[in-house]
């Protein structure tokens, strides 16, 4: 893929319709003011550089904690039902973000290139960036909400999904694909809020959406008063109704012209192409990258339903995922804090300051990833004894969780140094890893640990923990060596 576009006047050639220098320059137009609330806004091109980190990233990781809530609320309250709901679900989850990977490439090159656009001071540019990443949201969410709907049970089947397990999922998938559209919407929008600087905001409703949720799916999977109990399917109906009120508040922050970003409602909203092409230079390769990872862990359920454990090895491993989860979640955050700092540096022409903002959070995501993976195995039993009370789904949840917790420290300095690149406009080398390692290696050696050399599940997660150990450090391996400093935008 050739590099895009290698100077400033190949940008201007291709976007007629910033033709004044004031917009083209790192000012913002005369007369517009910097976009409110300014406290809001972390600035990373100046100041004290962990402050402004730390400043940036709490936000994030906080909301990010909240999104791991919400599958844990799930988890929890299906639980009740028993192993093959855990299974549905858990099985659901991975696939439906398989689906959504096409989101993640213009929610990463929303994000990059709004954080762009705010390090060279061009608010109106970066609003754009929002406007963009609107309009392809919705014909996005037009293309996979119909497929999603009626592949459900075909890609659960594929996985290995049977009987209870296929039916309760399906029901689960189908249901959770109706709100495609304002789920969708919150995702682009909180990523370019974040892009802008702004990380409060989205934390706000966060909370507000994690909090109606848990009433939601307490309400339908149980049912209260004349709503009937709806079991699973009653915890994606809480979920497709917390998510629609998000994706619509969150329309209405960046229309408000009160926030960070302020995407005008009446006026001309036109496809920007040149605009297209750079979102999706940067965002296409980490949507393949989604894609190939979320597809790799889904080989491992395949992978466990070979197994003579079967079923309870696929919950166990489920409940196991939404513990573990609470680490990657917040390798997540800071791998979004470090697209952002790294973009934001490269836009105001500080590759330096960019580096160490890198490195920083590599550094941060690495150890406390590798914190909460020691908490999680030395508290394996009670913690898969809360979500379960069924033995042997216990045993093997145990069991994955702590092989998996083993890798997180290690999954953090990926993270980091993944979104790292990505901020600075390598999006392959992240993805070339991952291919290799998430896709090729750890599946291959977690068949081989499983089927090959016969040790049942505990093959399968101990190769998927050797993928991830060798590709964090050849991701970090590639930041190190800097050439992603001469990438132009």
């Amino acid at each position: 893929m050739p590099r895009y576009p290698v100077n400033r006047m190949e940008d201007d050639a291709q976007e007629r319709e910033f033709e004044t220098d004031d917009e083209l320059g790192v000012i913002p137009a005369e007369g517009e003011p910097e976009p409110s609330p300014a406290f809001r806004r972390v600035d990373l091109t100046h100041g004290h550089l962990l402050g402004q980190i730390v400043r940036l990233s709490w936000p994030i990781v906080a909301g990010s904690f909240l999104q791991w809530m919400m599958g844990v609320v799930d988890i929890k309250m299906v639980g009740t039902l028993g192993p093959a709901s855990i299974a549905a679900v858990g099985t659901s989850r991975d696939a439906i973000f398989t689906f959504l990977t096409l989101v993640f490439a213009v929610a990463t090159g929303a994000q990059i290139m709004t954080a762009r656009y705010m390090g060279q001071h061009s608010p109106k540019k970066a609003a754009d960036a929002c406007r963009q990443a609107i309009i392809l949201s919705v014909l996005l969410g037009l293309i996979i909400m119909p497929a999603g709907y009626f592949l459900s049970g075909d890609l659960l089947a594929a996985l290995g999904a049977k009987t209870e397990t296929l039916a309760l999922g399906t029901a689960y998938m189908k249901t959770f694909f109706i709100g495609t559209i304002p789920l969708l919407l919150g995702f682009m929008l909180t990523a370019s809020l974040q892009g802008a600087g702004d990380t409060l905001t989205p934390l706000y409703v966060n909370i507000g959406v994690v909090l109606m949720n848990i009433v939601l799916n307490w309400m339908f999977i149980f049912g209260v008063g004349p709503l009937p109990a709806m079991g699973v399917i009653g915890a994606a109906w809480g979920t497709v109704i917390a998510r629609t009120v998000a994706g619509l508040l969150m329309f209405w922050i960046v229309t408000s012209g009160k926030f960070a970003l302020h995407v005008p409602l009446l006026e001309r909203w036109p496809i920007n192409l040149p605009l297209w092409g750079k979102m999706a230079y940067i965002g296409v390769p980490s949507s393949i990258e989604s894609f190939a990872r979320n597809l790799g862990f889904l080989s491992l359920f395949w992978i466990l339903n070979q197994t003579d454990a079967g079923r309870l090895a696929v919950a166990g491993y489920a409940v196991s995922v939404q513990i573990r989860m609470f680490g990657v979640m917040f390798g997540l955050a800071l791998m979004s804090a470090a697209m952002t700092a790294v973009s934001q540096n490269m836009g105001a022409q500080s590759p330096e300051r960019a580096e160490r903002s890198g490195w920083t959070l590599a550094a941060i995501a690495a150890a406390t990833m590798g914190a909460m993976g020691l908490v999680q195995i030395l508290l394996a039993g009670p913690i898969i004894g809360f979500f379960t009370s069924d033995p042997e789904t216990i045993r093997w949840g145990v069991i994955s969780l702590v092989i998996l917790s083993l890798s997180l420290p290690f999954t953090g300095l990926s993270m980091g140094s993944s979104g790292s690149l990505r901020g600075a406009g390598d999006t392959l080398s992240p993805l070339y890893a991952t291919l290799i390692f998430t896709m090729a290696v750890g599946p291959v050696a977690a068949y081989v640990g499983t089927i090959v050399m016969d040790l049942g599940p505990l093959g399968a997660w101990a190769g998927i923990g050797i993928g991830t150990v060798l590709q964090s450090l050849m991701v970090a391996w590639i930041f190190k060596r800097g050439k992603w400093k001469q990438i132009k935008l």
